[in-house]
């Protein structure tokens, strides 16, 4: 990247919610996220969260961290001059953690004040209502961040055999995106991380995630909000990162936030905020649409987005627009090193291999508004949707929004 300033060092350890069993004291809830709370309280090299602080700060360099549903994921960025700095400090913060008892103790109480918070937050929240009416009987219905009593029931020695499992050479993705060169970034990872032992991935034993048909397919929560949060969600059908078929669902999704933006925003003025986008994991997920609305108004959108999705045009034109709306958000995106780490990082984690930003515009490109049709056609169905709504709206109006919800 050698228009880049900086350099990305993002590593990925494939330790994410989806591998926590409520029933399994040494994969308890919420452990994968308490664990990303637990490598910022210190290092061997930096034993507290000032001293990491510093040490990242006096190099104007950044660190980010946060957990996904299958990953956890560390990066340091800095200035391109400071770039060897990225590797050590990300190397040193993910496989030597202190994990000091008088830390866990303190997390403990920031986590359980952020799971209260996740609650109170309806941006949040609409995601764990929409997880636990879909993925019943499935670790990822539950909240990420895992339950109060879950986070007071770990203990240091659940962190340290949990770290000893996951946090592992093979479990492991480095990436390092910005302007310096392959030899310079091979340089980088050897002198940082070569000396780690080898390891071949873990095995843990996976549940398939299948998409649990509600009954009702309506879920009400009646919290005073200003709006109301609106998730009107479509199972992919064990389409996920790795299916064949994600720059359909990519491009399906652009397609739908396009058309209920016009309609939802422009046109009648309901909304301010919509959105579409496919919510994944590698092997299945969610289409899922999105809006706030005027609670007054909260039938009449519920109804509108119905009809849009129905009323859908898949043809060349509306296929050939909505992938380039796609090629474009890459082109730009790439431009941060950032994004440009997260692109290689998720492709080599889901399907090990990486395509280049140009094979990537062939890769959509070759999407025909046949398989597009035949995506929508399959995944649009009465037995494949659900819908949330978060707001003031009575838990009475279920089957009124159950009767809104027919595709075919």
């Amino acid at each position: 990247m050698p228009w880049a300033q900086s350099v990305s060092a993002r590593l990925l350890i494939q330790a994410g919610s989806r591998y926590e069993n409520e029933s399994d004291s040494p994969f308890s809830l919420g452990l994968a996220h308490y664990m990303e709370h637990m490598v910022f309280e210190g290092s061997h090299r930096h034993p507290s969260r000032r001293d990491l602080e510093r040490a990242i700060k006096s190099y104007g360099g950044k660190v980010s961290s946060y957990t996904e549903k299958e990953y956890t994921m560390y990066q340091a960025k800095l200035p391109t001059k400071h770039a060897d700095f990225a590797t050590a400090f990300v190397r040193d913060l993910a496989f030597n953690p202190l994990m000091k008892p008088e830390s866990v103790i303190k997390e403990k109480r920031i986590i359980s004040a952020e799971i209260r918070k996740s609650y109170d937050d309806p941006s949040q929240y609409r995601w764990n209502l929409l997880r636990k009416l879909v993925w019943k009987g499935h670790p990822l219905e539950h909240n990420p961040l895992g339950t109060v009593d879950s986070i007071q029931a770990i203990t240091r020695d659940d962190l340290i055999a949990y770290h000893q499992r996951f946090y592992r050479p093979g479990n492991a993705i480095l990436v390092i995106a910005g302007n310096i060169t392959h030899s310079q970034a091979l340089d980088m990872a050897i002198k940082d991380f070569g000396d780690l032992y080898t390891s071949s991935q873990i095995e843990v034993e996976v549940q398939p995630l299948i998409f649990t048909e509600p009954s009702p397919r309506v879920l009400i929560v009646n919290k005073k909000l200003e709006e109301t949060h609106v998730l009107l969600a479509f199972s992919t059908l064990g389409n996920g990162m790795k299916s064949t078929q994600l720059a359909e669902i990519q491009i399906l999704a652009r397609m739908l936030r396009d058309k209920v933006q016009d309609t939802l925003v422009y046109d009648l003025a309901s909304s301010y905020f919509t959105a579409c986008a496919p919510w994944l994991v590698s092997d299945n997920g969610l289409l899922v649409i999105m809006a706030g609305v005027d609670p007054e108004r909260t039938e009449e959108v519920v109804e509108t987005m119905v009809r849009e999705v129905k009323e859908l045009q898949v043809n060349e034109n509306s296929v050939t627009d909505a992938k380039n709306a796609l090629k474009s958000d890459l082109i730009i995106d790439l431009e941060n090193t950032d994004a440009y780490a997260h692109f290689i990082a998720e492709q080599e984690l889901f399907n090990g291999i990486v395509r280049s930003p140009a094979q990537t515009e062939k890769w959509v490109d070759a999407v025909t508004p046949a398989t597009v049709h035949s995506l929508r056609k399959n995944i649009v169905t009465d037995e494949t949707v659900a819908l949330v709504l978060l707001g003031s709206v009575s838990k009475d109006k279920t089957e009124t929004f159950e009767r809104k919800l027919q595709f075919i």
